[in-house]
């Protein structure tokens, strides 16, 4: 997360403001909690919630109500994330620096209950039928206008987002833990609904086995057990070891296994797929690097020990040590050198989007541009991605000029003592 500001609340003529202390100090809890539900009860009537940074837009915010567990929370509108101050919390890539773009209008998309709503390309009943686990279609036979529905790689993709996992500031070293990670992805699901299912109702993120969240949440599993819900699993792949994990597998190899069912493939083929359609965070995986799996399962059934449920779809994505994501192990390197320089960046996520579409490796929000400053990393060297790499250099002098963007050539050097300066901080 970035910086917090102070946030106006404006009720007819009647403005006041409320400081970072009082949105987050557990002495202002009940105050600013009661001051949330009733700017929820009005329902915009009349009010007008901003953020206080140094942002140049409008920066309104909504307030957010997570029924089951009685919360209210500030969230910035959709595809407003760009109005606001680069180090501000709120922040965010316009959707053309993203893979949003490769979406059709209304696949992400603010309810009226100030959830984000998505068309998911698979249902998330039982009774729904299950969707075959293909990569997106390349641009020439995808419907004019983008993608019509999101895939289980542009969800994964959306709750990395939603729970601001994809930044990173020189303050987070150290406190990025599993358990943090773990909340903020359970508290972005709260946010994200399809059709009348809100994800984090059938969102289940491993845990230690021997904590009380483990025991919890098995206790949720009891719950959806028999509703006909299909059930979302996240967790990191356990560490690679070639005697167990070359041979057939018959359930996916988790490391944070707590409070999680047995997830079991469904067919012998299954992971042997898996690994065709993810080369490079399979490659990741037997190197000893974190990755982060997200799998729609079946509804869970229970057994004489414990529950367990039929893998549908997986979804792969290879992290650093940060749980930024990573799409190249260059771009580790970069990650690393960012990281070691103490770097405010973040990675715009790829969601659904095909290779041919254009959008920054990272981008710098700590630099004396007005603008973040996009970040390109250029590893291969075949004719055709030298073409591409030809359209991507001429898109990024023309959007950004010839000095508003930074590259590193891994071809020609791989080591990260080669990778050029980045901009200077403000």
């Amino acid at each position: 997360m970035g910086q917090l500001y102070h946030v106006n609340i404006q009720i007819g003529d009647n403005v006041r403001s409320f400081s970072p202390a009082f949105q987050t100090e557990e002495k202002y809890a009940s105050g600013w909690k009661s001051t949330l539900e009733k700017i929820h009860k009005r329902n915009g009537l009349d009010v007008v919630v901003s953020c206080g940074c140094k942002g140049k837009g409008k920066k309104f915010l909504c307030v957010r109500h997570y029924a089951s567990s009685d919360t209210y929370r500030l969230a910035k509108y959709a595809n407003t994330g760009f109005e606001h101050e680069a180090q501000c919390m709120y922040f965010a890539l316009d959707d053309k620096s993203t893979g949003l773009k490769g979406y059709q209008h209304g696949v992400v998309r603010e309810g009226n209950d100030g959830l984000l709503v998505v068309k998911l390309n698979s249902g998330l009943n039982e009774k729904d039928p299950t969707t075959e686990e293909t990569p997106a279609r390349p641009p020439a036979q995808r419907p004019e206008g983008g993608q019509s529905q999101m895939t289980l790689v542009g969800l994964h993709s959306l709750l990395w987002t939603e729970a601001c996992l994809n930044c990173w500031h020189p303050g987070m070293a150290g406190k990025r833990s599993d358990s943090l990670v773990r909340h903020r992805l359970l508290e972005a699901a709260q946010g994200i609904r399809c059709g009348k299912t809100v994800i984090a109702d059938i969102l289940l993120v491993g845990t230690d086995p021997n904590s009380a969240q483990a025991k919890l949440q098995d206790k949720k599993i009891e719950g959806l057990a028999g509703s006909g819900k299909r059930l979302l699993i996240m967790s990191t792949m356990a560490r690679y070891d070639a005697e167990r994990h070359e041979k057939e597998l018959a359930f996916l190899p988790l490391r944070q296994f707590g409070g999680l069912p047995l997830a079991l493939f469904s067919s012998s083929i299954q992971w042997a797929n898996t690994i065709r359609r993810f080369p490079s965070e399979y490659a990741a995986w037997k190197s000893g690097e974190r990755v982060a799996v997200l799998a729609l399962t079946s509804a869970p059934d229970k057994t004489r020990r414990g529950h367990s449920v039929r893998v549908n779809q997986i979804a792969l994505l290879h992290v650093s040590k940060n749980w930024i994501p990573l799409d190249s192990s260059y771009e580790q390197l970069v990650a690393d050198k960012l990281d070691a320089e103490n770097r405010n960046y973040l990675k715009p996520m790829r969601f659904d989007a095909s290779q041919g579409e254009v959008f920054p490796d990272f981008v710098l929000v700590d630099t004396r541009s007005d603008s973040p400053f996009p970040l390109e990393v250029f590893g291969m060297a075949t004719p055709a991605y030298l073409a591409r790499k030809q359209l991507k250099m001429d898109y990024y002098n023309r959007r950004y000029g010839p000095y508003g963007w930074w590259y590193w050539d891994a071809t020609l050097e791989k080591n990260r003592e080669s990778i050029p300066s980045f901009p200077e901080k403000k």
